[in-house]
């Protein structure tokens, strides 16, 4: 990222200025009031001289003490000032600032002065990326590694203390269709707003993210096979209720349940386990819930007009 980019997402704000023949008592007002941390220091003719930072008057008041208030900002200003400019790397310029000490920076284009950074704006751009790095673009969910990575976690927790671990696999029936004939752009709309069911739908603890192009996994903490069952059944049905209502291109979603057990060695297991039995929720007609039956190792169909079809030709097991 450049710095072009970084204050592109801080926003563009009014620099506060200040002239070096003020007085400090002026300078002092001028952070208080704008509550930020540093000036920079413009002559008359808003050429860059010096900048003055909140350490800047503290020093000036421990140094000068009642001779403080006859000083002005020249007396205390840093007048060799490191800068920027806009196409600078931004990891670059932070290294600088870690390096020197440095908490605020000018962006000085051929133009002059543009704006002032400080190193929280650095550190915000940094988590923001951390966190971008994390997240599926278009959707704003888990990407497949961060998902796996909770998932994981989750069984670690199943292996040391026994408490039941669920996961979900959900489809979206015909999607490659509705790319086709209704263009890409609307078959994103159409993932983001899924996703957003998927989230609304779930409750806080548990994760949802994105696994493939029309694919989705939730994984459920410390929950029976039961109470995840019942969950997908209130997604299938928000799904059907939120087609029933649409002007735009909707589709319906194809469910796989499975769950932690003795047999299995790690979370990436449990995940192509629902893989599997959302390929098999699909394959039977869509629109419905493949999931391991409650009373024994069997798998059933839920909620599907093909859940009679499943029932004649029998289920498989978890695994």
């Amino acid at each position: 990222m450049r710095i072009r980019q970084l204050l592109m997402h801080k926003g563009q704000n009014e620099i506060k200025l200040i002239g070096p023949n003020k007085s400090l008592l002026e300078a002092a007002h001028l952070l208080q009031t704008n509550n930020i941390g540093a000036l920079p220091v413009v002559d008359n003719e808003f050429r860059l001289v010096g900048i003055m930072s909140e350490r800047d008057l503290v020093r000036s008041m421990v140094e000068f003490e009642q001779a403080f208030f006859e000083k002005t900002v020249s007396d205390v200003m840093t007048s060799s000032v490191v800068t920027c400019r806009s196409d600078d790397p931004m990891d670059d310029i932070y290294e600088t600032m870690i390096k020197n000490g440095i908490r605020h920076i000018p962006v000085v284009d051929d133009e002059g002065l543009h704006d002032i950074l400080s190193i929280r704006d650095f550190e915000f751009a940094h988590r923001r990326l951390k966190e971008q790095a994390l997240r599926d673009s278009l959707t704003g969910l888990h990407n497949t590694a961060n998902l796996l990575n909770i998932l994981d976690g989750e069984f670690n927790r199943y292996r040391r203390f026994q408490s039941p671990l669920s996961v979900a696999s959900v489809r979206l029936d015909g999607f490659e269709g509705i790319n086709d004939a209704e263009g890409h752009a609307a078959g994103d709309a159409l993932l983001k707003e899924l996703s957003k069911l998927l989230v609304d739908q779930t409750r806080a603890y548990d994760s949802v993210g994105r696994t493939g192009e029309d694919t989705f996994a939730i994984v459920f903490p410390n929950t029976e096979p039961k109470t995840a069952i019942r969950t997908c059944e209130r997604i299938l049905q928000a799904v059907r209720s939120r087609g029933e209502q649409a002007e735009a291109p909707w589709g319906n979603v194809s469910i796989g349940v499975a769950y932690a057990d003795q047999e299995i060695r790690d979370g990436m297991s449990i995940l192509r386990i629902a893989a599997n039995r959302v390929q098999r929720a699909a394959d039977a007609g869509g629109d419905g819930i493949d999931a391991p039956a409650l009373k024994g190792n069997a798998s059933e169909t839920i909620g599907s007009a093909a859940h009679e079809q499943r029932q004649r030709t029998g289920g498989s097991a978890q695994h």
